[in-house]
């Protein structure tokens, strides 16, 4: 039987040009062929690792943004803080009424006042991710984005021991770059249906409360803030008029399963 080419040269005595080293007859064959079937299997083993790596960033980046619920459901979500005397007060009106809310906090405050955001936590609530410093993420060098989401989740997870699922962008201000580089921190951007826009606290807690429920709508996921007088006023009878209306509450956790 013919005997197996080496770059071409049937064995005698054949030059390997990938090492240098000169392989005599069988032996030659017999290690050659060897070390060819390695390196086949060494290419095979890295495109299986490059294609399981490109499936590992597939299933983080092609996460759709979270724009809605499903059903007749409403997700409170609050934005901002936690900034004392605000937050407690919130937490107890959730706790009297038997809700559980996402707060999306921002990073450098939750670092100052980490037993609100146990308090958060211990109450069932999510706590997600609101970035570090508040800013417009889509205004900033394009290497302090991702510096913003992961200070953030790092500052959560130093108090909870686990870093957030979910992240929102200052203002809903974001592009695809913004949300890449939250997925690279394992976020998914989270949206909202329902904004009442009560970060100006020009509305009284009744008027806020009519402008939520003239809105509310199945799947909602109500955009308020954690800082202003009236959202606390308005809060009972948001939840109030939510149930009348036959809508079940739920946490931006449970909508994304």
């Amino acid at each position: 039987m013919q005997p197996y080419p080496i770059n071409g040269i049937f064995p005698g005595t054949a030059y390997v040009a990938e090492t240098g080293r000169a392989c005599y007859h069988l032996p030659c064959f017999a290690y050659c062929r060897e070390s060819r079937e390695k390196r086949v299997k060494r290419k095979i083993a890295g495109w299986l690792l490059l294609l399981c790596l490109l499936a590992t960033a597939s299933d983080v980046y092609a996460q759709p943004l979270l724009e809605r619920g499903k059903g007749r459901t409403v997700a409170i979500t609050f934005d901002d803080g936690p900034r004392p005397g605000y937050v407690e007060s919130i937490l107890n009106i959730l706790r009297e009424k038997g809700v559980r809310a996402t707060f999306f906090v921002v990073g450098r405050y939750a670092s100052e006042h980490p037993g609100l955001i146990r308090a958060m936590a211990d109450d069932g609530h999510v706590v997600a991710n609101h970035t570090f410093y508040h800013n417009n993420l889509t205004a900033l060098p394009r290497e302090n984005v991702y510096r913003e989401w992961r200070l953030c989740s790092e500052a959560i997870e130093s108090i909870l021991g686990s870093k957030p699922r979910f992240g929102r962008p200052p203002g809903g201000q974001f592009n695809s770059f913004v949300v890449e580089q939250a997925a690279g921190e394992g976020l998914r951007i989270v949206l909202w249906t329902n904004n009442p826009g009560d970060y100006s606290d020009t509305l009284r807690g009744e008027e806020l409360t009519r402008k939520v429920l003239a809105k509310a709508a199945p799947g909602d996921i109500l955009l308020l803030h954690v800082g202003t007088l009236s959202t606390i006023e308005a809060l009972p009878g948001i939840i109030d008029g939510y149930r009348k209306k036959g809508f079940i509450f739920v946490t931006v956790e449970e909508i994304a399963g």
